[in-house]
């Protein structure tokens, strides 16, 4: 007996599409990856929300290039997967657990409501496409994220900028 295949229509998925092609021309700093459940407080952990490579925001942060006592920064987040605005979150560096070994810097962006879709247990599993406006000698205030909502969309997203594997954060255009 074979599963059935759900099928998307192109209206659900042409919206990530449109998305993609706005954000991609626009020499923004892009970074894909697999929601865990410690980012999305799924495990009830202190601190959740989602953690980005510190090298990759550096040319967003200039901030954070220091590799001893970066301060934290501030920032607002726009989740147009779900049509939410978050503002003023705030991204804490600090070192995260290697995969294989070795800690490496991270920056975790915490300061979400409680009813984030970046917080939302559900979103656990799901790809999330983050990209932020690279500021010359200031900080930047941007940040646009797409959260896949079914796989439709994250199919969309493995055939525009390639596979993302959990686990292994996919960070371009930097």
């Amino acid at each position: 007996m074979q599963a059935a295949t759900q099928q998307y229509s192109p209206i659900e998925t042409d919206q990530l599409r449109d998305w993609i092609a706005k954000w991609i021309g626009a020499s923004w700093v892009w970074h894909a990856k697999f929601l865990s459940g410690t980012e999305t407080s799924a495990t009830e952990t202190r601190r959740s929300g989602p953690c980005v490579p510190r090298d990759l925001l550096k040319p967003a942060f200039p901030s954070l290039a220091k590799d001893i006592g970066a301060p934290s920064v501030e920032f607002d987040i726009e989740i147009d997967s779900h049509g939410v605005r978050e503002n003023r979150v705030r991204g804490v560096p600090h070192t995260g657990a290697g995969l294989f070994g070795a800690p490496r810097p991270e920056v975790r962006i915490t300061g979400l409501g409680s009813l984030s879709p970046l917080q939302d247990p559900e979103n656990t599993g799901a790809l999330a496409i983050f990209v932020f406006r690279p500021a010359p000698g200031a900080d930047s205030p941007k940040c646009r994220v797409w959260i896949c909502r079914n796989p439709g969309e994250t199919d969309v997203a493995d055939d525009l900028i390639g596979p993302v594997d959990p686990g292994f954060p996919a960070p371009w255009g930097y």
